[in-house]
């Protein structure tokens, strides 16, 4: 029998899954364990109400317990439901991985179909939650008001003001969350070691509060969006440059601190695609029409990674090329045409240890100029996983590649997209 360590004066009485919140919350917030909380619950609640139910509040209520590392971890779930209340160790496992599916608390969208989806689907670096308007402040109800307008604005030489917006997903109780925001050079897999922190523009403060559609800060219940205060961004560059946020919610999530991820390959991919509470933006006006991007081999392997070219509206006949002069990872693609407007290019390299690459792009028109307008080229990169890796195994599982993985094919796994938009004529 347990016993919680600060027993209640009444019994829960849950009779519905919203009973089932409050009473998880209400003992999360008295310093209970999330195997007391689960046991206390089962005890009490309608028998209406399920397991899965009991695993699916308590992977949001008790979200720091499940955090390993660099995302929710569904084995922690389901040890803890194993302990509490005694399932079938492989039941538990069902239960937990379908809890973890899905992200309840506070999420900060990758792209604009993101409804907390985990692992992500889509492209995970287009986030229309991170906005920059260059020098010009906004309400943060206007924000939310216009809740799918992008706003952004390529980033300006001097101040800029950039914000974070975010809402309560499946979280049925009261969250107050907390941003932090970085910059890094425009590109693929960056690290935190790379991230430059932004400042509130207000109080020079690291970690901005997110302010309500009523214009205070107050916590948001299920449905609620918020943006937060403004953040100071200030390049000294037109170079492309990355914008990512990063959302806490004490005392649920408070373990969504980025400058702690240990470097490496997977942790970096992992923590953003299983991360509902980060996003990244990774989409700027073409510059010049040579421009250059950052990529990184976080690990100290050589390692292969493909670099892929989807183009949008390309005109037939403009020219896209590739290249590094890097020491050690020296590589030149030539002038590659295109044939049609919606053609893939592809190109596969193989990077040193450590290895912090300067990408050369270079998206000429058929008359030599700036693509057009209409025009977008969406540059992804993978790393390439032979079977005998030693992440191989993860990472047909993230993706759900069971056919590769049962054939031991290779599989490509997303590492970052940088989206370069045409702005010539």
């Amino acid at each position: 029998m347990y016993t919680l360590k600060k027993p209640i004066a009444v019994a829960l009485d849950i009779r519905t899954l919203k009973d089932m919140w409050k009473a998880a919350i209400l003992l999360q917030s008295q310093g209970n364990y999330d195997t007391d909380a689960m046991y206390a619950i089962y005890q009490d609640m309608n028998p209406k109400l399920t397991i899965q139910d009991i695993a699916n509040v308590c992977s949001g209520v008790y979200a720091d317990t499940y955090w390993n590392t660099t995302y929710l971890d569904p084995a922690l779930l389901a040890k803890s439901l194993v302990q509490a209340i005694g399932l079938d160790p492989a039941l538990a496992t069902t239960y937990a991985n379908k809890s973890i599916a899905q992200w309840r608390g506070i999420l900060c969208r990758k792209n604009i179909n993101d409804v907390g989806a985990i692992p992500v689907t889509g492209n995970y670096t287009t986030s229309l939650d991170i906005v920059c308007n260059q020098n010009t402040p906004i309400q943060p109800k206007e924000l939310i008001a216009n809740w799918n307008n992008e706003y952004w604005k390529q980033p300006q030489v001097g101040p800029n003001f950039i914000y974070a917006r975010c809402q309560n997903v499946a979280f049925d109780g009261a969250i107050t969350p907390k941003v932090q925001m970085f910059f890094s050079q425009g590109g693929f897999n960056q690290g935190p070691s790379s991230w430059v922190q932004c400042f509130t523009v207000d109080g020079k403060k690291k970690v901005g509060n997110v302010v309500a559609q009523d214009g205070t800060v107050s916590p948001l219940n299920w449905g609620d969006r918020g943006a937060s205060e403004a953040f100071s961004f200030n390049p000294t560059s037109q170079n492309h440059v990355c914008v990512i946020s990063a959302v806490t919610s004490e005392p649920f999530f408070a373990s969504n601190n980025p400058l702690q991820i240990p470097p490496g390959n997977w942790n970096s991919v992992t923590w953003i695609t299983r991360n509902g509470a980060a996003a990244w933006h990774n989409v700027d006006p073409q510059i010049a029409t040579e421009d250059t991007l950052a990529y990184f081999n976080q690990d100290g392997t050589d390692e292969k990674f493909v670099f892929f070219l989807n183009c949008r509206n390309v005109p037939v006949g403009s020219r896209i090329r590739l290249r590094s002069e890097d020491a050690g990872a020296k590589f030149d693609t030539g002038d590659m045409l295109v044939q049609h407007p919606s053609q893939t290019l592809q190109h596969t390299v193989t990077v040193p240890p450590y290895h912090k690459g300067q990408l050369k792009v270079k998206l000429e028109g058929p008359s030599g100029n700036l693509l057009p307008a209409t025009a977008a080229v969406e540059i992804k990169m993978a790393w390439k996983l032979p079977h005998t890796h030693t992440h191989y195994v993860d990472a047909a599982e993230l993706i759900g590649a069971v056919s590769q993985l049962r054939s031991s094919q290779d599989i490509q796994l997303e590492m970052g997209t940088y989206t370069i938009l045409g702005s010539g004529k």
